[in-house]
């Protein structure tokens, strides 16, 4: 872990700068943060590993049986074999058998002639549930939103991405110096041209430090989960509008039920709220999912996984150790 100053950072993006504005992507608001310490890299397929083992941890996806994959990803035999997809996401299929140990399916694994290795990738297939267990296993947490998104922007003010606002590098024949990032290149969803060096997830240590406070891969390569319950909107007052907010948690679920009953928010179909993620994914490109900007927020359900969802964790400083 890396340690993360207190300080105080503006939270959120401008309203003429918002891009997805479902998403609550704003209002700009102040915030205080306590120092923490922070996963410098995405939880690796290795560390999870030590886990599950230790633990004999079952995830969702291995629990349930499937987990989600992008189409092109996927053998003919394993893709000819789902019958199901989503109907305003067709790409995303169903897959049989996917889980972090099997990423694309039942005929693909961690040890890959194709792929190589990728012990030292994040582990995905995550689900929240996953997620937050193996966080409580190692005595820290999911961060919150704040602590992420502060995180990410490494005392940086307003910018787009953890280094600033220009999205790529010098030129440069090192592609992971002008890349900086592992997100989508060519035609979304039907061809990743890997430009930036990787076609699926890369190495948790992967383009180098993203911003002075030595943290990785925050933005692109996986999504990240974070504590806070899914809001479309921020719960300021006037007072909160001017002092700022004090290391925030994210709504409430009585809040949550208050929008819901003001027609704000739609529970799942199970009739329960969703957790917010962040930092987008190898998946993101600017054409559909242009949330690999550190304001930038998505949600799904606890129990959801994909080959694009991982997760890092907190801990408070005086838990150092």
């Amino acid at each position: 872990m890396v340690e993360i100053p207190a300080g105080r950072f503006l939270m959120g993006d401008r309203k003429d700068r918002v891009h997805f504005p479902q998403d609550g992507e704003g209002p700009v608001r102040p915030v205080r943060m306590s120092g923490f310490l922070m996963d410098r890299f995405e939880v690796s397929n290795a560390k999870f590993r030590a886990f599950a083992e230790a633990t004999k941890y079952v995830t969702d996806a291995e629990r349930l049986g499937d987990s989600f994959v992008a189409e092109v990803y996927l053998s003919e035999a394993v893709s000819a074999s789902i019958h199901r997809h989503v109907n305003v996401t067709p790409w995303w299929l169903p897959t049989p058998q996917a889980s972090w140990r099997s990423p694309e399916g039942v005929d693909s694994s961690l040890e890959e002639s194709k792929y190589g290795l990728r012990w030292d990738h994040p582990v995905v297939h995550m689900s929240w549930n996953d997620a937050n267990a193996y966080c409580r296993w190692r005595n820290a947490s999911l961060p919150t939103e704040a602590q992420w998104e502060y995180a990410a922007r490494g005392g940086l003010e307003q910018k787009l991405y953890p280094w600033g606002d220009t999205m790529y590098g010098n030129e440069t024949e090192d592609i992971e110096a002008k890349y900086r990032m592992n997100i989508w290149q060519g035609q979304f969803p039907t061809e990743n041209t890997a430009e930036d060096g990787y076609v699926k997830t890369a190495p948790v240590d992967a383009y180098g430090p993203q911003n002075d406070w030595g943290l990785y891969n925050m933005v692109g390569n996986a999504w990240e989960w974070t504590s806070d319950w899914w809001s479309p909107v921020h719960f300021l007052t006037e007072e909160t509008k001017e002092t700022g907010l004090v290391d925030p948690i994210g709504p409430t679920e009585e809040e949550l039920e208050e929008l819901v009953d003001m027609g704000i928010l739609k529970k799942d179909a199970s009739g329960a709220f969703e957790k917010t993620k962040r930092g987008g994914s190898f998946m993101c490109h600017h054409s559909y999912c242009y949330r690999y900007r550190v304001m930038a927020r998505s949600h799904l359900t606890v129990d959801s996984s994909a080959h694009h969802l991982s997760m890092r964790c907190v801990r408070p400083k005086e838990t150092a150790g």
